[in-house]
């Protein structure tokens, strides 16, 4: 199976200093590699929140919350049909100057069987004041009976202060998955006054 998003798109939005409002949309084409199948339409829109757990001043450790709900109004080819929800605890190290180190679990269920879990671990680190790059173990675990495990890895460059460009690629460790991604995150400030 071959599957292309784009655009993929992640709107976040602060509405205080520790919580965030989330909006994940898609457009997908997933073609079948063996048979003339092919579909495309927009995914399941995504709605959620990140909540900060804890950030201190004189801490290097960051702890946050992120929840989605997905919502069924995707294409009808392309949805889930069911609501669902994504959940995550991310921490997040400083270890140096350059240096960070970022982990995650957490728990999935999209209205069909049972959940599954979910981790990642990854290292980031930073080349010059503008570039990093970062590789990162993750995965998931389905009933005890299925364990899917992969790995990716990125560059990030900063162009502007707001604005940042980044490639990654990745593939299963486990089965047979691969993907490539290219993109960019632009931060919209609101001017302070």
């Amino acid at each position: 199976m071959r599957e292309i998003a784009v655009p993929s798109t992640l709107f976040r939005y602060g509405i205080s200093k520790n919580v965030e409002l989330r909006v994940v949309s898609q457009y997908l084409n997933i073609r079948e590699e063996n048979t003339e199948l092919e579909i495309s339409g927009i995914a399941d829109l995504e709605i959620g929140t990140k909540i900060q757990l804890f950030k201190k001043e004189d801490s290097r450790t960051e702890i946050a919350f992120l929840t989605h709900l997905v919502v069924p109004t995707g294409t009808k080819q392309v949805s889930l049909g069911n609501v669902g929800t994504i959940n995550k605890l991310s921490v997040s190290h400083e270890l140096s100057d350059t240096m960070g180190l970022g982990y995650n679990v957490g728990y999935n269920y999209f209205g069909r069987e049972n959940g599954f879990l979910t981790y990642s671990v990854a290292l980031a680190i930073a080349i010059t004041e503008k570039a990093g790059i970062y590789i990162e173990p993750y995965g998931d675990i389905g009933l005890f009976d299925k364990y899917f495990s992969n790995i990716d890895a990125g560059i990030t460059y900063l162009l502007k202060d707001n604005f940042q460009l980044d490639f990654s690629f990745g593939t299963g460790l486990n089965y047979t998955m691969n993907y490539l991604s290219a993109g960019f995150s632009w931060n919209i400030a609101a001017a302070k006054n």
